[in-house]
């Protein structure tokens, strides 16, 4: 064993260290298991305090009333809508009704020049001057029937010309000879019993005349409806002309 000298001698030297009991004293001391198996948890976070807030001041306000103020609607001006309409054709103008009126007026003419051809008839083949033939129905047969005819024959030329009435009028002359024929005929046999034979009417001068007479009153009334005819047509053809132009227009400004 080594003596220690002092420590606070001037000759001591370092003393030696025996290596054995420096091994021995190095050797580490054993450290239990259980300090390496379960470490001690973390402290729990603990979250800092929250700053203290003051609470809002409260302010009661006081209630306000407000007095409405009426506004006045304003209206817009209503709009105005403007409706164009088409132009319609014209209506073509017929000549049947003053026609037919100038057919009846011509039956009273022809009635007229009846009555002076039955007076010269009579007075030339009888002697007999009177006008007793006014009051039978032997005259007035044959002016009914030309007026009903004259009419008729209107109707259908309308606005044909005087070459349909030449025509026509000798429609109306057979019509005026065969029905006062046979009119009369029926009529002696209904109300006197009489058969009367159709060529002994035939033969009378009084039907060829009237028959002549309704032919040439049919043709010269006929000139005066045909006349008319002609300025309806030509007022129809105007109002034709005038309608296309306006129908021209009124496209013209839709498209």
């Amino acid at each position: 064993m080594v003596t220690k000298p002092p420590a606070d001698s001037p000759d001591a030297t370092p003393e030696p260290i025996d290596d054995t009991t420096a091994q021995v004293d190095a050797v580490p001391e054993a450290i239990p298991a259980s300090s390496h198996a379960a470490a001690p948890p973390p402290p729990a976070y603990t979250p800092p305090p929250a700053p203290e807030v003051e609470a809002p001041e409260v302010v009661v306000l006081e209630p306000v009333v407000v007095e409405p103020i009426l506004v006045e609607p304003v209206l817009a001006p209503p709009q105005q809508v403007i409706y164009v309409q088409t132009p319609l054709p014209p209506r073509k103008a017929s000549n049947r009704g003053i026609g037919s009126l100038l057919a009846v007026l011509g039956a009273l003419v022809f009635g007229v020049l009846l009555a002076g051809a039955a007076w010269l008839l009579q007075a030339t083949l009888l002697g007999d001057t009177g006008f007793d033939f006014l009051m039978t129905w032997d005259f007035y047969v044959p002016v009914i029937v030309f007026a009903i005819a004259f009419v008729l024959l209107v109707l259908v030329v309308n606005r044909g010309g005087w070459g349909a009435y030449v025509f026509g009028s000798l429609i109306v002359g057979a019509v005026v000879f065969f029905g006062t024929i046979g009119i009369e005929l029926l009529l002696n046999w209904l109300i006197w019993q009489q058969v009367d034979s159709f060529a002994m009417f035939a033969a009378s001068a009084f039907h060829i005349v009237a028959a002549i007479l309704a032919r040439e009153v049919a043709v010269w009334f006929g000139w005066f409806i045909a006349s008319r005819g002609k300025k309806v047509t030509a007022k129809n053809v105007a109002a034709r002309r005038v309608f296309d132009e306006q129908l021209a227009e009124f496209q013209a400004g839709n498209y």
